[in-house]
């Protein structure tokens, strides 16, 4: 699912779960997980491919 912000431009990509938001910023993909306890899990990958 795709969260669009009201200039109609794609913030981030939410998991069908609606527990991972992907935010994608050229090569650098951040995810970040809703835990049960509350917290938050922020990972930070480089994406290789868009090069």
């Amino acid at each position: 699912m795709q969260v669009i912000n009201l200039n109609k431009k794609r913030v981030c990509d939410l998991s069908n779960d609606k527990k991972i938001a992907q935010i994608r910023r050229g090569d650098c993909v951040t995810y970040i997980r809703a835990n049960s306890d509350g917290t938050l899990h922020i990972t930070h990958i480089r994406d290789k491919k868009e090069k």
